[in-house]
Formats: C-alpha cells, sequence, structure tokens
C-alpha cells in the first residue's frame, strides 16, 4: 500500500483510479484508513502532492476518530447495555425460555427484551445482534411508511418502493424511478429527525439536486428542517461510529 510520512508518522492510503472521475478526492474513514480516489490519467506524483497537502487534516480526522471510538466503544450484547430507540435509551434485557426456535426482540418499558432457548457463546452474541437488528430495521420500515403516507400527498410524490438495508455510509437514498432506500439504524434516532431524513428524500422526488428549490420544497413540508439537521450534523457522525462495526462485533 503507498504511503507518505508527515510529522513522523506513516500514512498510508488506498488509491482507486477510474476513467469516469475528472477531479480527484480524499476520504477518511471511521477505521483511520485513507482513500484517494482519482482519474485514471493521474499520474502517482500528482496523488502524492495531493495528498501531502492535505497530510494534516488526514491525521486531524484519524485523531478524532480514535477518540471517538474510545469514547464511545462498541455495543456489548449483554444484560445492561444500552441502545437507543427513537431518541430514548433502552436497557437490553436477556431472557431464557424453552419452546423458542429462534431469538425473539421486543420492547417491554424502558427494556429491550430477547428472548432465547439454549443459545451460549458466539451462538448467543449472533442471535441477539440478529434480533435487535431485525426488530430495528421493521421498526424502521413502519415509521417510515407513515412519514411517507403524512407527506407525500402535500409533496405530490408517490414513490415507488421502500427498502430498509444496510449502508455503511448513508441514512437514506433514492433513485430517479422512485425507490427510496432507509437505513436500519434510522429508528435509533428520535423521530423528528428519522421524519428528516425521509422527507429530505421524498423532496429529492421532485428534484435530484440540492438547489435552493430543494430547500424550499422542503421547508415547505419541515418549516424547522435546519434544526433537525443539525442534530444529524452533530450526532449522526456519533451514531454511525457506534453502530457502524455492528456485523464485526
Amino acid at each position: 500500500m503507498p504511503a507518505i510520512i508527515c510529522k513522523g508518522r506513516r500514512l498510508q492510503y488506498r488509491l482507486y483510479a477510474t476513467g469516469r472521475r475528472k477531479t480527484m478526492a480524499l476520504r477518511v474513514n471511521r477505521d483511520g484508513g485513507v482513500e484517494v480516489r482519482a482519474p485514471r490519467f493521474v499520474a502517482q506524483a500528482q496523488v502524492r502532492r495531493f495528498i501531502e497537502k492535505r497530510a494534516e487534516w488526514i491525521l486531524e480526522k484519524q485523531s478524532y476518530f480514535k477518540d471517538l471510538l474510545q469514547r464511545y466503544p462498541p455495543k456489548e450484547f449483554k444484560n445492561g447495555e444500552t441502545f437507543p430507540v427513537l431518541g430514548r435509551n433502552l436497557r437490553l434485557r436477556l431472557e431464557r425460555k424453552l419452546g423458542v426456535h429462534e431469538p425473539i426482540c421486543k420492547p417491554e418499558g424502558r427494556r429491550l427484551k430477547v428472548i432465547v432457548n439454549g443459545l451460549v457463546g458466539e451462538e448467543l452474541d449472533r442471535g441477539m445482534r440478529g434480533a435487535i437488528r431485525d426488530w430495528y430495521a421493521a421498526l424502521t420500515e413502519r415509521k417510515a411508511r407513515a412519514i411517507i403516507r403524512k407527506h407525500a400527498r402535500a409533496l405530490a410524490v408517490n414513490p415507488t418502493h421502500l427498502k430498509v438495508v444496510d449502508q455503511a455510509k448513508r441514512w437514506a437514498s433514492c433513485s430517479k424511478n422512485g425507490d427510496i432506500r432507509c437505513n436500519w439504524r434510522l429508528s435509533m434516532m428520535p423521530i423528528p429527525v428519522l421524519e428528516y431524513v425521509v422527507v429530505h428524500e421524498l423532496c429529492h422526488l421532485r428534484t435530484h439536486d440540492h438547489s435552493r428549490r430543494f430547500w424550499r420544497i422542503l421547508k415547505s413540508v419541515l418549516p424547522d428542517y435546519e434544526k433537525r439537521q443539525e442534530w444529524l450534523r452533530q450526532q449522526g457522525a456519533t451514531l454511525a461510529e457506534v453502530l457502524e462495526r455492528w456485523n464485526d462485533l
């Protein structure tokens, strides 16, 4: 893997060259990895200069993500661990019950209960993780459908399909043919923020850019969208960092 030296540190980076790009782009992932995307015609020396100019910024981002990981370690699937649900935290409670064939997850008061039979060790972790994820996905779909029913008519749009998916880098997206894709983790957010994300995608069915017209349409439906957007900017990165490694735990 190619690398440069900055302040005595070796900065490795992964280069992706494609004929479709016209400019270079740099990304620091949450695990500290550095990615550069560049047109195929760009020389290696030019890529290195591009990175060297941004080396201090890269170090700052890597330090930020390292600190974030220390402050917000990965979730553990054990009694007492907290999981955000629609803006409030529920504590995990494991219950064993004979006759349960597949782990079941359901909220109960201030608890998020997972019912299993005889699972232990890694099988128990995988079973609990899968049950909680499936429950989040079902909740996200139910809330997203309700939001679409609430706002689609006012926006004069008609989404073709709603899909709840596992997206590591996006909270939601929409296609030109009317498909809306929502990250299953959306139901971890407060309902107003979840609503903002879904309505944002509905507005893209009117216009696929972020022009002034787009923001006018969004504000006509959610006059306080900037407040919800700010929550997402401030808290979304932290939430994504905590939960992005869900499948790796």
